[in-house]
């Protein structure tokens, strides 16, 4: 990413840097900023902290709407963009986080989550780090390389950000040398990134098509390895169904925001024969 050194973190996974940035830029009086649905790991965390609240609807099929991000609290302490975003795999161009960064509090943090950034082609935030202490970049080895109980996760940010971080979890002080073995043997390995996208990215758009031939709505503009599907109906009760069924088939949750709609991993292509099997036995318009 061409990102100095210095300004680069190692972390045992990339759950714990999450909640650390919250803790370290939200309080009572700075609140926490996200889009709605987005992974809710830093609610719990700004919950926690009594830190105030604020989530901006996320149009589906759309990355986060920055300027109700903005809106939404115009005085707080940490904003948290997730691209690709979990649950929806959206993403949100760089331009519109070159506008956030432009338009918040000076005194305000940034931190762009990119655990999903590999089965995408989209442009790093990375690359606008360097000259800034307002942004913090996070990675993780857990998603498209296959890692995530070896727990290896990065930041890229001002040292000085690192520094406050790294007050609130352990930093590479936690990392097992089976992780930093791992990290090294896989992170040069751009074919293997490259074919692991394609396969899943095949894999996903065949199921997309599959349940929209069947009438079931799908959002549109994932390009992580997951989708959004609207069942009309309670999707808790979809889920259960679902994991009743001979293939055992266990989907993802669902966020409040939309009660009727479930987030789906996308798996080998074996995986997705499974899925479509236990849809066709649970599903009906």
């Amino acid at each position: 990413e061409g990102i100095p050194e210095s300004h680069v973190m190692l972390w045992p996974g990339s759950g714990g840097p999450l909640v650390s940035t919250v803790a370290a830029f939200c309080s009572p009086t700075k609140g926490l900023v996200t889009a709605d649905p987005t992974f809710e790991s830093a609610w719990r965390t700004a919950d926690y902290l009594k830190a105030p609240i604020a989530k901006a609807p996320q149009a589906p099929g759309a990355g986060h709407d920055v300027k109700a991000m903005l809106a939404a609290n115009p005085n707080a302490g940490l904003y948290y963009i997730c691209t690709p975003n979990n649950p929806t795999g959206t993403v949100t161009p760089l331009a519109d986080i070159e506008w956030l960064l432009a338009n918040k509090p000076k005194d305000s943090v940034l931190l762009v989550d990119e655990a999903y950034i590999h089965f995408s082609e989209a442009p790093s935030a990375a690359k606008l780090v360097a000259g800034r202490k307002d942004l913090v970049v996070m990675r993780t080895f857990s998603k498209l390389f296959g890692m995530a109980g070896v727990r290896l996760g990065l930041t890229f940010a001002d040292p000085e950000l690192q520094k406050r971080i790294m007050l609130f979890g352990p930093t590479a002080g936690g990392l097992s040398i089976t992780a930093m073995a791992c990290g090294n043997a896989v992170y040069p390995e751009a074919a293997l990134i490259k074919a692991r996208r394609e396969e899943m990215i095949a894999n996903r758009e065949e199921t997309i098509a599959w349940l929209t031939k069947k009438g079931i709505d799908v959002q549109t503009g994932s390009q992580a390895n997951m989708f959004m599907m609207d069942w009309k109906k309670p999707a808790k009760e979809m889920q259960a169904a679902m994991l009743a069924t001979p293939e055992k088939v266990q989907i993802g949750r669902n966020w409040p925001i939309w009660p009727t709609v479930s987030r789906v991993t996308v798996g080998s292509a074996e995986d997705m024969a499974k899925f479509r099997a236990a849809v066709e036995k649970v599903y009906t318009a």
